[in-house]
């Protein structure tokens, strides 16, 4: 091809699809490629098999040796090519984190050519009991997107099939109006963090978005480009929140521009304070997170427009959404008494059709007199 010449490697793996190998011999000289190519017979098989060889004339002085990909380089070059790509790199370090796991288990030398799904079975079974089911699907969810892309790499010779464990659905978990006054009378916190966990609250903005986002007038967007869902969302601030987001943008300049913290550990550091904020009056397990969750849950508690609330706090899906509705309504009127109006007119909304009950009765009673 070009004029050079390749040996090509024709087989057909278990589900009978051909598959095909080309090595370079690097040279025009037909006698020369001859030789080269009887060489490559030599190894044919382990090829077939999915191994890579490396030959005397791909590089000055070498000598022919298999390639063993070791996994901990291969999983660096697939974080190289996703930073290439644009994805986010708070997504690129969860990615970091799942497979430090595998690497954990088989090692970093672990030839990933070797990768099959008897590996994948042991670190279900050395992980399974060390962590939530739910934190295991997600580092499973990683682990196969890794192993699909070698596959495309054709650095594996098969698919692997990964199975998530078992895990009921994760409940979502909200603040009450009581949980919330309790929070904001706590001493152990400062106002600065006060005020931004009332934000965080009335705005349904993820941890970064206040400072990754623009100012534009009383709206505050968030980009495509920082949007998880890679589309933009424009979020209404009263003249007290946007108080609130200066006050909170300035804090963070301030310590990343001027003293050299890490925007990461300056961020952070909202999510710490909520916690200690929750711990001082009794409130367990919350996230700086839920305090999304509980704008969704009120917002779904208050208008029942699950597309409009998908909308407003930025999923890509509804079906994303649905979670909030799992509610009882009475419930939440006992959780939220500010909302108290717009969900008792909710509740008391009528649900049977009485005009069409109305017609059949009358319908029964001319048929039968009675």
């Amino acid at each position: 091809m070009k004029g050079k010449y390749y040996s090509r490697i024709q087989w057909r793996d278990e589900s009978q699809r051909m598959k095909e190998k080309l090595i370079p011999l690097k040279t025009n000289l037909k006698y020369e490629a001859v030789v080269r190519n009887n060489e490559v017979e030599t190894v044919e098989d382990t090829i077939k098999q999915g191994e890579d060889w490396s030959f005397a004339w791909m590089h000055e002085g070498g000598k022919k040796k298999l390639i063993r990909r070791k996994l901990q380089d291969t999983i660096e070059e697939y974080h190289a090519v996703k930073n290439i790509n644009g994805i986010r790199h708070s997504t690129i370090e969860r990615s970091e984190c799942a497979l430090k796991t595998l690497t954990d288990i088989l090692g970093k030398s672990f030839a990933v050519q070797s990768v099959s799904e008897s590996n994948i079975q042991e670190w279900k079974e050395y992980w399974v009991g060390k962590h939530k089911p739910h934190t295991i699907n997600l580092h499973l969810s990683k682990i196969k997107a890794l192993l699909n892309w070698c596959y495309k790499k054709k650095y594996i010779r098969d698919s692997i099939q990964i199975e998530k464990v078992k895990a009921d659905e994760k409940p979502v978990s909200y603040l009450s109006d009581s949980d919330m006054i309790e929070i904001m009378r706590s001493d152990t916190v400062d106002n600065h963090f006060k005020r931004s966990f009332l934000f965080y609250l009335m705005t349904g903005c993820r941890k970064t978005e206040p400072f990754q986002g623009t100012i534009s007038g009383n709206w505050l967007i968030i980009e495509p480009d920082k949007a998880k869902s890679h589309r933009t969302r424009e979020i209404h601030l009263s003249p007290e929140f946007m108080g609130i987001l200066h006050e909170m943008r300035n804090r963070y300049y301030e310590r990343v521009e001027k003293y050299g913290y890490k925007p990461r550990n300056v961020i952070m550091k909202y999510t710490k304070e909520f916690k200690k904020a929750c711990r001082s009056v009794g409130i367990e397990n919350r996230h700086l997170h839920n305090l999304r969750d509980t704008y969704a849950v009120r917002r779904w508690a208050m208008t029942g427009d699950i597309h409009l609330v998908a909308k407003e706090i930025g999923h890509a899906s509804v079906t994303m959404t649905e979670k909030y509705a799992n509610f009882n309504l009475r419930r939440l009127m006992a959780d939220f008494p500010t909302l108290g109006k717009h969900i008792e007119r909710r509740i008391k909304k009528p649900i049977e059709d009485t005009n069409f009950v109305r017609l059949l009765n009358d319908s029964l009673i001319a048929k039968n007199g009675y």
